[in-house]
């Protein structure tokens, strides 16, 4: 995955709190965390992995 903001290589982190658990990545150039949320309000669509798809019968 590469980062909206400078095109850096970005890696998974988990984040949360005592209720919520939730994963962003990070990039490793800029520092900037981006998850589905922030993604989506920004108007960026992106395609799920294809691992995450489901399969028709």
């Amino acid at each position: 995955m590469k980062c909206p903001k400078c095109g850096g290589c970005m890696c998974v982190e988990e984040y949360g709190d005592h209720f919520l658990t939730f994963y962003a990545g990070r990039c490793l150039n800029c520092g900037a965390i981006v998850d589905q949320t922030i993604l989506s309000n920004k108007g960026i669509l992106v395609e799920p992995a294809p691992s995450a798809t489901l399969k028709q019968i």
